[in-house]
């Protein structure tokens, strides 16, 4: 996991320096990404709710799409480093 973790943030990063943001900016926007990650992940889902009939392969594809979103925005935003220093 945390090599999946590690390779998100790192093209998060690459990302955020061509856009010229300050380095010291760059936690709190990849934990916010993080959380925008979660709310596109819900949002994948919704068109499967409201239409009837969808094909197989459109509803793997949706399921594939909500479960990695979700996964990388839990990863992202939830930071487990703070919580093992007050240990």
């Amino acid at each position: 996991m945390s090599v999946i973790r590690r390779t998100t943030v790192q093209f998060i990063h690459n990302l955020l320096r061509a856009r010229n943001v300050p380095e010291s900016q760059w936690p709190d926007r990849v934990k916010k990404i993080g959380r925008g990650m979660i709310l596109a992940g819900v949002a994948v889902v919704v068109p499967g709710v409201l239409v009837d009939n969808i094909s197989l392969p459109v509803t793997i594809v949706m399921q594939v799409c909500y479960a990695s979103l979700i996964g990388l925005g839990v990863l992202l935003a939830f930071d487990d480093k703070k919580a093992k220093d007050r240990s």
